[in-house]
């Protein structure tokens, strides 16, 4: 009886120790939530996916929730969570969106986080240099892009013509190709994203170097003959888009007709091209008289501090996987300029990226528009002055000083 009183209890213990050894091996999962843009049409979601199952094998007790959104929802989406505390755990979105959020104290300064300068000496410190905002990073670069000048080498071996070496040779090889069903060069729109390599190139600039006024600096006298340059060669059609002209052909299909020479554009350029079966060749955008300055473009990851601790370590986790060489990578196979190091130089990215080394070169010396919460609105002023400009809507000099009255009024200057 005894025997069977002590196996009874023993097993009952044992149970019990069971139970606990299962309490303890027990751990919560952590769902996070990550908000992006990433295009479906270039299988892009398809390898992110893909990407977040790696990541969910490798960290068991974490798991991705991703949300797809527009360029313009998801702008919309965080700025409206500001106010309903509605927002994700980590968000990969256009560097232009990091002082907008900031100056709305939601984002979380990941530079906080003790490894975060060891994670940012693997990425191009150029592109994220966006995140910097006072002496805080309120991100990490995601991805990145710039502008080099592409030309259709066919029309320019009929003509004779080697790829020009200089932002002046660039406008007379423009004029000599423009003929019969030729124009020599678009630009689809006139914003700083496109007429700002022009500007920086030659020495001028947009706002004051502390981003409070543009008095004088829109309005300069270089940024006046930048500017006037455009609208003579516009007047001339050897300079065309739809931002100038509505009734214009756009860049897409005037590149695929063979109606445009040369544009300076990104990456989805050489996609496009290719797969319209064009001969084409790039190179960094030529020097003018201050160097060769492109602009700098592409999406940085933001985390929010609305999350809680745990979520905010684990959304951390996430986006140094995503930074790392194999998913950058994987990103560049489907399009997606890498900022990381060792990805720039990776046989398999550069083999998906045949332009990845002129981007890169390009990359040394691009310029980021001015960080600052009003930039949108900066530039869809300057777009418009400029149109003026260039179609002759208004004298050059006028436009660009009614552009600098007008984003002083903004900036409160």
């Amino acid at each position: 009886m005894k025997t069977k009183s002590f196996i009874i209890i023993l097993l009952v213990l044992l149970g019990i120790a069971s139970l606990t050894g299962c309490t303890t091996k027990t751990t919560e999962v952590i769902t996070i939530e990550f908000w992006h843009n990433y295009s479906a049409g270039d299988g892009q979601v398809e390898v992110l996916e893909n990407l977040i199952a790696e990541f969910e094998d490798a960290n068991p007790n974490v798991k991705v929730h991703q949300v797809f959104m527009d360029w313009s929802a998801l702008k919309n989406s965080v700025v409206l969570g500001a106010s309903t505390s509605v927002l994700p755990d980590v968000l990969r979105g256009d560097i232009a969106f990091v002082p907008q959020f900031q100056s709305l104290n939601i984002l979380l300064p990941l530079s906080d986080y003790e490894d975060y300068d060891a994670q940012a000496a693997k990425v191009l410190g150029q592109p994220n240099s966006s995140n910097l905002m006072g002496s805080d990073y309120y991100g990490i670069a995601a991805n990145t892009n710039t502008k080099i000048l592409f030309y259709n080498s066919t029309l320019l071996a009929a003509a004779g013509l080697n790829a020009p070496t200089t932002l002046d040779e660039v406008w007379s090889t423009a004029t000599t190709l423009t003929k019969d069903s030729v124009i020599g060069y678009v630009e689809p729109w006139t914003g700083i994203w496109n007429v700002g390599p022009y500007i920086w190139s030659e020495g001028g600039d947009v706002l004051s170097p502390d981003n409070t006024t543009a008095q004088g600096y829109i309005n300069s006298s270089i940024v006046v003959d930048v500017i006037q340059n455009l609208a003579d060669l516009y007047a001339a059609g050897v300079v065309a888009g739809p931002s100038m002209d509505p009734g214009a052909v756009g860049d897409t299909d005037g590149w695929s007709a063979g109606t445009y020479a040369m544009e300076l554009d990104g990456p989805w350029r050489g996609a496009s091209n290719t797969a319209a079966g064009i001969e084409f060749d790039a190179i960094p955008l030529p020097k003018g008289s201050a160097g060769s300055i492109s602009v700098l473009g592409g999406e940085n990851f933001m985390q929010f501090s609305a999350s809680d601790e745990e979520h905010q370590k684990a959304a951390w986790e996430f986006v140094k996987f995503m930074t790392d060489t194999h998913a950058q990578v994987e990103m560049a196979k489907v399009g997606q300029m890498p900022v990381n190091l060792e990805a720039l130089t990776n046989d398999e990215a550069i083999a998906a990226m045949p332009l990845l080394p002129v981007f890169a070169e390009a990359l040394k010396t691009a310029k980021p528009r001015p960080v600052i919460p009003e930039w949108s609105e900066v530039e869809n002023i300057i777009a418009t002055k400029v149109a003026e400009a260039i179609t002759g809507a208004k004298p050059v000099q006028t436009a660009l000083d009614e552009a600098a009255t007008e984003i002083d009024a903004l900036l409160g200057s």
